[in-house]
């Protein structure tokens, strides 16, 4: 979209001619976020709700803002000219209602805005409107939050689909087991009691993840070694199905690392890291993991020798999206959540013709 925006003046102008109307009053009785746009997207006036979420006394601070300026999205000031107009903002459902509704259309979006804090990104349900207001011509932005709606689907599909195969696999390995036949038995019982390990893991990275949005997840600090960790991460996805057909091996010029940390996070951050890399390649491909030390600490990185897709690259670490797709699982919002809420960290990616690598880098504290 256009990256002109509208002078002072003008802005001060519309301002005025809205203040001075009913439409504040009618607009800070809707219990939902409303702003009201020029034709340039910049905010004329946000209602009660929305200034009380952004902790904002008056509107004169959110003059002339646009709606990723607001919701502090990570790609608000990304070439070439901020909000509206970067490669990002192509597949934001926000940017995509504001194109229609400059048009002369209506137009009701999902939006998924990753906040540049992580544990703050919003699932929001977008509507806008234009209409005319004595001779100036606006924009009536409706946004409503539906992050509770969308972490209730995406933990139904979790529950519904990867919980309930695998304890029907738990159920299926069971059946076989042949008591007359101790090796089958054996055998049997050792697939059978990994299945329910399995069982048992997802519903507790459930559970953390849970907790890491309530902002009630406690830390259970201790030693690491980070060729030791890298290696047993390895050692846990030998026998996954995922890693079928595909190796996975350790860096051997990788730095070991002493430092203390959660454990169970940075595992959980790993081998979802691992897991996306074995799920985005072919049979044959070779899966490497290091780290480094770094200035500040240690770096982890996973790389796969496929590149990314632009349509999936611009939307990683985003509340909601999967790389697997519509509606299969959390997706790399989780990584990003726990190293940079909780373990003091940061996650990058790289993507291009020498593969994908991404990069969970931890500050150590002295």
């Amino acid at each position: 979209m256009p990256a002109e925006r509208a002078a002072q003046a003008a802005l001060r102008r519309q301002q005025e001619l809205i203040s001075g109307s009913p439409l504040p009053a009618v607009l800070d009785g809707i219990v939902d976020f409303v702003l009201l746009l020029n034709r340039q997207r910049q905010t004329i006036y946000a209602n009660k709700p929305f200034r009380d979420f952004l902790a904002a006394n008056g509107i004169s601070k959110l003059l002339g803002q646009r709606p990723g300026e607001l919701a502090d999205c990570v790609h608000a000031s990304d070439p070439p000219n901020g909000c509206g107009t970067t490669e990002a903002c192509l597949r934001c459902g926000a940017a995509q209602a504001l194109a229609k509704a400059l048009q002369g259309g209506t137009a009701v979006m999902e939006c998924r805005i990753m906040s540049c804090k992580a544990g703050e990104d919003l699932n929001l349900r977008v509507c806008v409107k234009p209409f005319e207001f004595r001779h100036e011509r606006l924009l009536l932005m409706s946004l409503a939050d539906i992050s509770a709606e969308k972490r209730h689907e995406a933990l139904e599909r979790v529950f519904f689909h990867d919980i309930l195969n695998t304890a029907g696999a738990v159920k299926g390995l069971i059946n076989l087991i042949d008591p007359v036949d101790p090796a089958k038995a054996d055998k049997y019982m050792h697939s059978a009691s990994d299945a329910s390990d399995k069982l048992i893991e997802q519903i507790l990275s459930q559970k953390d993840l849970l907790a890491a949005e309530n902002g009630t997840l406690a830390l259970h600090r201790s030693a690491v070694s980070s060729r030791e960790f890298l290696g047993g991460v390895a050692i846990l996805f030998s026998g996954h199905e995922a890693q079928r057909r595909k190796k996975v091996v350790v860096d051997p010029a990788s730095d070991d690392v002493s430092f203390s940390t959660d454990k169970t996070l940075l595992l959980r951050v790993l081998l979802n890291m691992l897991k996306n890399a074995l799920e985005a390649e072919r049979p044959g491909a070779v899966i490497t993991l290091a780290c480094r030390r770094t200035g500040a600490g240690v770096a982890f990185s996973v790389h796969n020798p496929g590149r990314m897709p632009d349509d999936t690259r611009y939307q990683v670490f985003q509340k909601s999206f999967s790389t697997k797709g519509p509606g299969r699982g959390l997706g790399t919002y989780s990584i990003r959540l726990l190293t940079e809420k909780y373990l003091n960290g940061k996650v990058s990616f790289t993507t291009g013709p020498q593969g994908t690598t991404f990069t969970a880098e931890l500050i150590i504290l002295s």
